[in-house]
């Protein structure tokens, strides 16, 4: 017997949620106890379950808005109508029983009162209406019952089913996010993914003896081994504060485990945190080399010791990466669903159990907040950014200087920044105009807009910037005015121009040298130069005067659109350039360059 490891159309529109400065914090709170059957066979999970919902807000509610996320996976979604209009197929030409579905098998109920449930977004059925009998006063607590029937599609996407694998992702009746905007509820599709309430979870599956399972949460009763009648087994895992909940199964999962040692003392947390972390790897046959020998394992642990010392203590006590159906990678709090062992998916993934896990922002409207600063992070682990490819040159050629970008290239990338097509990154996510474009501005794009700040903070307070973050915010929402107000109080200044340009609206950074000279000095030389802004975003350019010692750099100011620079150098210079070890996104910059005349 093997053993089940854990540890192992029209639809409601959201409103803009005021600054976290505009008003007191709060949270709802959900808590989920569910008890789910798997019939490995055709892939269907009979479930049943309760939410206890605590009204925290100052509100009094008279409704409750649900999530069925896997009925996204279907014909006739607005997923498919979107994947149709882009042309993908996928979903919508799935048929019985083929095709991913959730749906209620009997009438809700709240405080043991069936309610009626209205798809507001019909034929979509991703998000669903439960009108209360009563309504639920500031402070007031409601127990809804729940039961219903979920199937992962053939087709994975996020989740799916192949023979007797399983990847169960958002397969629950998933309440909607009540925050300072209100109801938070988008329809699932391409472009977006998710928010979640924090609650604790306990989950009861009942599975096939011979089935490996690997799930968010720690088990808590009944060993993962031990059998039940007729040839199952039942295991229930438990997770604290966490806002979803998901698994995997396959009776051909290989396992491998390890352990994470944090070396340095956790002071003054305000959450818990484990010493030792726990790491729970399945995989799959012929995966052995990929995955199996330690692999795995050993690129989780790297990468949870780089987390830690760029954003600080890991919140769980347990990460569990598993080989999934789908190519690339979902995260889940404590659980990566990966379709590789790349340790730059692993990295990434597990990233997200930081940056939207722990830091839970509302994905459908600032995935630039996670998946932006997900892929620098990442980046920036393996020195992949501007910032540092440009130092790592510096240190081996002092002289060296950043190569010039093609025009081509340029011109693309202003056409597709600043062009009449382009749209902010904080723009909704259905209303990128298309899913590429979504991709390229929340994660390419974002990227950027991490690296600028990086640039401007500089890496002393750059870390201390995400390290405030996340000692402020973590198991809680986020939102700009969040990350923005650590980023002002590490910075010691207003950084609203710079947040309000990069998410806020499109553009380029483009500035110029005018006017350069260099003179002689008594027993050094003086450098002169005007430097013009002339793109729409500012930045603090750096200008750099080259002698036979390296470069002198300085830095204008972003604040001024015009500006006079002296620069000061023992040796005569031999050539002035904007940004010459290429740390900024501005293109152009290579262009910019003054050779001194020669001596007479």
């Amino acid at each position: 017997m093997v053993a089940c490891l854990a540890a192992c159309g029209a639809q409601p529109r959201a409103t803009a949620p005021r600054p976290a400065a505009a008003a007191p914090y709060w949270q709802q709170r959900a808590d989920y106890t569910i008890r789910a059957r798997l019939d490995d066979q055709s892939g269907v999970l009979a479930a049943t379950g309760t939410l206890a919902y605590v009204n925290q807000s100052p509100d009094t509610l008279r409704e409750l808005w649900v999530h069925q996320h896997l009925n996204a996976f279907r014909p006739a979604s607005i997923w498919s109508q979107v994947d149709a209009r882009e042309n993908r197929t996928r979903f919508q030409a799935l048929a019985e029983p083929d095709f991913a579905y959730e749906r209620f098998t009997a009438p809700p109920t709240v405080d043991g009162v069936p309610v009626r449930v209205d798809y507001p977004g019909a034929p979509d059925s991703t998000v669903a209406r439960l009108t209360l009998a009563r309504p639920l006063a500031p402070g007031a607590r409601v127990e809804v019952g729940f039961a219903w029937e979920a199937r992962p599609s053939t087709v994975p996407r996020r989740q799916g089913r192949k023979g007797r694998h399983v990847d169960f992702a958002q397969w629950y009746p998933k309440v909607a996010v009540y925050d300072r905007g209100g109801w938070q509820v988008n329809a699932l599709q391409p472009a977006g993914e998710f928010y979640g309430e924090f609650g604790d979870f306990t989950v009861t599956l009942d599975v096939a003896a011979d089935q490996v399972c690997g799930a968010t949460g720690v088990p808590v009763a009944g060993d993962p081994g031990w059998p039940s009648a007729g040839g199952r087994k039942v295991v229930t895992f438990a997770a604290r504060d966490v806002h979803h909940f998901g698994f995997s199964c396959d009776p051909e999962y290989r396992y491998e485990g390890g352990t994470y040692v944090r070396t340095a003392r956790v002071v003054g947390q305000r959450y818990r945190t484990w010493d030792t972390v726990a790491i729970h790897v399945l995989y799959r046959p012929g995966d052995d080399s990929t995955w199996g020998r330690g692999v795995a394992v050993r690129r989780t642990a790297e990468a949870l010791g780089w987390l830690e010392s760029v954003f600080g203590a890991y919140g769980y006590p347990q990460v569990t990466n598993l080989h999934r159906l789908d190519g690339g990678g979902t995260e889940f709090p404590m659980m990566m669903m990966n379709g590789s062992a790349g340790a730059g998916l692993i990295l990434h993934e597990l990233g997200h159990i930081y940056a939207y896990g722990m830091l839970a922002n509302n994905e459908w409207r600032s995935g630039w907040m996670d998946e932006g600063l997900t892929s620098y992070q990442e980046a920036w682990r393996d020195a992949r950014t501007r910032i540092d490819r440009g130092r790592v040159q510096q240190m081996r050629e002092p002289r060296w200087e950043a190569p010039a970008m093609p025009d081509s290239v340029a011109r693309r990338s202003m056409a597709y920044f600043a062009g009449p097509a382009a749209q902010p990154m904080g723009t909704n996510a259905k209303d990128f105009s298309d899913f590429a474009r979504y991709n390229q501005m929340v994660y390419g794009r974002a990227e950027q807009m991490y690296g600028q700040l990086r640039d401007v903070l500089g890496d002393t307070l750059f870390r201390a910037f995400l390290r405030d973050y996340h000692a402020r915010w973590a198991f809680r929402h986020v939102d700009r005015a969040a990350m923005q107000s650590s980023a002002e109080t590490v910075a010691g200044r207003s950084l609203e121009w710079f947040f309000a340009q990069w998410v806020d609206s499109t553009g380029v950074q483009r500035y110029r040298l005018r006017d350069v000279r260099s003179v002689p000095s008594g027993s050094e030389w003086v450098t002169t130069a005007r430097l013009v802004r002339e793109g729409r975003y500012r930045h603090p350019m750096p200008v750099g005067v080259r002698t036979a010692q390296g470069w002198t750099i300085v830095r204008g100011d972003a604040g001024r659109d015009e500006q006079a620079l002296t620069i000061r150098t023992t040796a005569p210079p031999d050539l002035v350039r904007l940004d010459p070890l290429g740390v900024t996104e501005d293109w152009f910059a290579a262009g910019e360059r003054w050779t001194p005349p020669p001596a007479p």
